[in-house]
Formats: structure tokens, sequence, C-alpha cells
């Protein structure tokens, strides 16, 4: 049986639908990926400075600490 024009046009169309509706899926995919690599390479970089700013935390605390017992001390003189 001999195919109308039309039907080979709602065909073309409907394959064009197709491979647009994957191309779609395939680039939000990519972009899922894309997305989560971002976030472990940002994640990474925040927890080591987070660790560090603790640290100097700590150690400005220590020596703050240590100038008020110089202070107290040099002020009971």
């Amino acid at each position: 049986m001999a195919r109308t024009p039309v039907e080979d046009l709602a065909e073309v169309v409907k394959d064009a639908a197709y491979v647009s509706v994957g191309l779609g899926l395939i680039a939000f995919q990519r972009l899922q990926v894309r997305r989560n690599e971002l976030t472990k390479a940002l994640s990474t970089p925040v927890e080591e400075t987070k660790g560090t700013l603790e640290l100097i935390g700590a150690l400005v605390g220590e020596r703050v600490k240590l100038v008020e017992e110089r202070v107290n001390a040099a002020v009971r003189r």
C-alpha cells in the first residue's frame, strides 16, 4: 500500500518529537551531572576552610586568654 504525503509528514513530525524529547532528557541529565560535580568541587574547600577557621579561632582564643592573664598579673603588681 502506498503512503500518502500526510502520513509521511505525520511520521516525520512524530520522529522529530521523539528526537527532541530524547535530546532534552540527555541535556537535563548532563546538567544534573555537572551540578553534582560542581557541588562536590565546592564542598571540599568549604569543609577545609571551616576546619582551618575553627583552628585559627581556637589559637586566637588561647592567645587572648594569655594576654588577659598577663594584663591581670601586671595590674595586680
